[in-house]
């Protein structure tokens, strides 16, 4: 948990490790994932109530991540903490966050298997070219009870993985056409399968795959040539 590792290097005076700990989260949790993540909530729920539970949420990591900060910037922290809406004392003067609060390990590894899905898909996304702006086709597949919180997120991750989201599909098993689709596997029971006729322009891979191959049929036409001659 960032508060404890923080709070443990300061007391350590491992000022460097408290800058990256909260680097690394600040930027790879908070502004890619939590941020992100919330949108779907904030802007598509229809519920207010639902929306405000998600900025309450957002407001409370932020804040706690000003905190942790101020040591190393407290003029910009403060800044910021002021900006804030019901500040009601300064942020020098606030209590230190509170350390070894309660974790719901089930919870963390439900996330983390949304994460690990999500770049999956991204990377296959990245390794096969598919424009950004274009929504896929996915099945996902996994146990009664992964497929269930899964499922539960799916417009997060249709929002986080640009996956059309009337046609992911959740099972307990492989899809009819798994053989003609890239197979991903996330994590230990969660795989997805993304149908190649969404990832690959099949005609225009045919047109370019037979344009090198005529160029290499041409350089091997001209190198047997060479070979052949007498003058070499």
């Amino acid at each position: 948990m960032l508060i404890d590792a923080v709070t443990e290097s300061y007391n350590k005076y491992f000022f460097g490790d408290v800058g990256r700990e909260i680097y690394d989260f600040f930027w790879g949790d908070f502004a890619d994932w939590y941020i992100e993540a919330s949108k779907a909530t904030i802007y598509h729920s229809g519920d207010d109530s639902v929306a405000l539970v998600a900025q309450t949420v957002l407001l409370y990591i932020f804040e706690h991540i000003l905190k942790l900060l101020h040591p190393f910037m407290p003029f910009v922290t403060e800044e910021l903490w002021q900006a804030l809406p019901n500040r009601r004392e300064a942020l020098i003067i606030s209590s230190w966050p509170q350390t070894s609060l309660p974790r719901s390990t089930d919870l963390v590894k439900r996330f983390e298997n949304l994460q690990a899905l999500t770049r999956a898909v991204r990377n296959a996304r990245a390794e096969y070219s598919v424009e950004p702006a274009k929504r896929i086709t996915a099945s996902i597949v996994g146990s009664e009870e992964v497929i269930q919180y899964i499922s539960e997120e799916k417009e997060v991750l249709a929002l986080l993985s640009k996956l059309d989201f009337d046609n992911i599909h959740f099972a307990d098993s492989p899809p009819e056409d798994a053989k003609q689709s890239v197979h991903l596997i996330a994590s230990e029971g969660l795989e997805a399968y993304l149908p190649l006729a969404d990832m690959v322009d099949i005609s225009a891979e045919v047109q370019c795959l037979s344009k090198r191959l005529s160029k290499m049929q041409t350089e091997y036409e001209g190198l047997k040539a060479r070979l052949n001659s007498p003058k070499v």
